[in-house]
């Protein structure tokens, strides 16, 4: 199993003009003091990531993923035949093509409105991914705008079974996915469990009280996906993840998200996780998404991370998800009785009280006040899965008794 700092990583500028030298010797040093192993790099048919930013980026240890963006209906694999090629030689081992092809402005208007629109995008895709494992390169689907106007769960189970019933068995077994993993505004458990958790979802349809992938956990939708059709959960690569800004984190989400990224609570199946964005041009429309203004202008989100990495046991040298809570008190989210409040005023002696599953991954203990209704299965499985000792107290009748044990034991 890789360390956790291998899936750290920057979705690079969001526009091609940033390869020559001198942006290697700025941006490089900064990559690296932020522990950073991968790194998304945007391209296009026309203009190729030069062969020397490329292997500059390589000799440092990090991987390069390169994103070549287009419309689906404007990009054929002869076009990317040399370039491919040359990328593979160079050491590249993924190349995305395409982006969000399950949205309608990725298609010219005639070609959208044709029927059969996945198995022509297969059509196209096909020749694509085989040729980049003709290069020496992992085959990569790439990623899909979570929801969509072509539902994405859809999109991606139809895609996966065309290359089956085509007899693509080999091209699939070595096939990545790509990933975006944002948070459009929802707590990052948002979805988390998949379809198995919150079975009443439907695609275009999620009723009150369940949840979708149009969240953060966007991956364990698709690792559900892959898994129904092709018997394994196929390997994901996030290539834009995050919150939309780093301007204003009051949530601390960008923490919450690095030390999951960092601590092993993402699934093993993730094998790289790219922030977006690690830079880009002032006043453009992803300025308010960028960790650094400039490489002598970190936002205030850098030092944070730098503090995550270096001091708060994330380094590359710990490889472990020790804890820095004895015990949190996990609340659920909305109004509480006074019944619940006296519990709490009970616990607060002993424990950090709190609403953020994400902090609460942070204690050894972790005692739930709520019934399944008010906390989810999904989260206490979550703690579950990060190493937290978890009680669950639900009722008022038994809610005293039960914290009081969750806490002191059976002692007076």
């Amino acid at each position: 199993m890789s360390a956790p700092i291998s899936r750290l990583g920057f979705h690079y500028f969001p526009d091609e003009s940033h390869y020559t030298e001198n942006d290697l010797e700025e941006w490089l040093p900064t990559l690296l003091r932020l522990s950073a192993n991968w790194l998304v790099l945007p391209a296009s048919p026309e203009h190729p990531i030069p062969e020397s930013f490329l292997r500059g980026v390589i000799e440092a240890g990090i991987r390069p993923v390169v994103w070549i963006k287009g419309n689906v209906d404007e990009i054929a694999a002869d076009q990317l035949s040399p370039t491919l090629a040359h990328y593979g030689e160079w050491g590249v081992r993924e190349v995305v093509v395409f982006d969000r092809p399950n949205i309608r402005s990725s298609w010219s208007p005639n070609e959208w409105a044709r029927a059969g629109l996945v198995e022509r995008f297969v059509d196209r895709m096909l020749p694509i991914l085989q040729l980049e494992r003709a290069s020496g390169m992992h085959p990569v689907f790439p990623p899909l705008e979570p929801g969509g106007d072509y539902w994405d769960t859809s999109f991606l189970e139809t895609a996966l079974r065309s290359m089956l019933r085509r007899g693509h068995r080999s091209l699939i077994e070595d096939l990545h996915l790509a990933v975006y993993a944002r948070t459009f505004g929802k707590p990052l458990e948002w979805g988390y469990g998949g379809p198995t958790e919150w079975a009443a979802s439907r695609p275009y349809n999620t009723p009150d009280g369940s949840q979708d992938q149009i969240g953060f956990r966007t991956f364990d939708w698709y690792s559900a996906t892959s898994e129904s059709v092709v018997g394994k959960t196929l390997p994901m690569i996030v290539v834009a993840g995050g919150p939309p800004s780093t301007l204003d984190d009051g949530d601390n989400e960008i923490a919450s998200i690095l030390r999951a990224v960092q601590t092993g609570q993402l699934p093993q199946s993730v094998l790289g996780f790219n922030f977006y964005l690690l830079s880009a041009n002032a006043n453009g429309p992803d300025s308010n998404s960028v960790w650094f203004d400039s490489p002598t202008q970190p936002r205030a989100v850098v030092g944070s991370a730098k503090r995550l990495l270096d001091v708060g046991g994330l380094s590359e040298s710990s490889g472990s998800t020790s804890k820095t809570l004895s015990h949190f008190v996990l609340l659920p989210d909305g109004p509480m009785s006074e019944d619940t409040w006296a519990v709490v005023k009970t616990l607060v002696r002993d424990g950090v009280i709190g609403f953020s599953p994400e902090e609460a991954l942070q204690a050894d203990r972790v005692t739930i006040l709520g019934d399944e209704a008010a906390v989810p299965p999904s989260v206490e499985r979550q703690l579950v899965e990060g190493g937290c000792q978890v009680t669950r107290v639900k009722g008022p009748s038994e809610m005293f008794v039960a914290a009081w044990k969750a806490t002191y034991g059976d002692g007076k």
